[in-house]
């Protein structure tokens, strides 16, 4: 499959899970622009990313106003070389739109960033450090024990 093919209207219902419905009127207010041959439409791959973005968050409850503010912004921000869509990964709360990019969290539709607290992760170094305090107080190093001994 080459990223200039195009598909019809029928497959992009099915890999989207947007309605027919949906679909005319994300067409019919501009958030993607079809190819149309006569009375039928064709979607790029891109379009079908978009989509599916789209339809996504919709169904998690975020609102198209805050879904085309949030892309809008995101395709402004980021590189144009490539569909930033196609390479993010994109949460949502039913609030706001929060896009993951290189490890930075930040708002779609705000830009505000976030930082990432992993609580897993902050056990795990906790309980690695008490072992490691564990094991130096039952061995402690040679060279602590030979310049205490040397002192004396």
């Amino acid at each position: 499959m080459t990223m200039n093919a195009s598909f019809p209207t029928e497959i992009v219902l099915r890999v989207t899970g947007a309605s027919a419905n949906q679909l005319k009127y994300w067409v019919k207010i501009g958030l993607v622009a079809p190819h149309r041959d006569g009375k039928r439409y064709f979607y790029t791959f891109r379009d079908i990313i978009k989509l599916r973005v789209i339809s996504n968050l919709k169904n998690k409850g975020l609102s198209l106003q805050k879904i085309r503010k949030g892309i809008d912004k995101v395709t402004e921000v980021l590189p144009l070389d490539d569909d930033p869509l196609s390479r993010l990964i994109i949460y949502t709360d039913g609030q706001d739109m929060i896009v993951m990019e290189k490890g930075m969290y930040f708002s779609a539709t705000s830009m505000q960033g976030y930082f990432q607290f992993d609580m897993e992760q902050l056990q795990a170094n906790i309980i690695k450090f008490q072992s490691e305090d564990a094991v130096r107080e039952k061995f402690p190093s040679p060279q602590m024990g030979s310049a205490s001994s040397a002192s004396k």
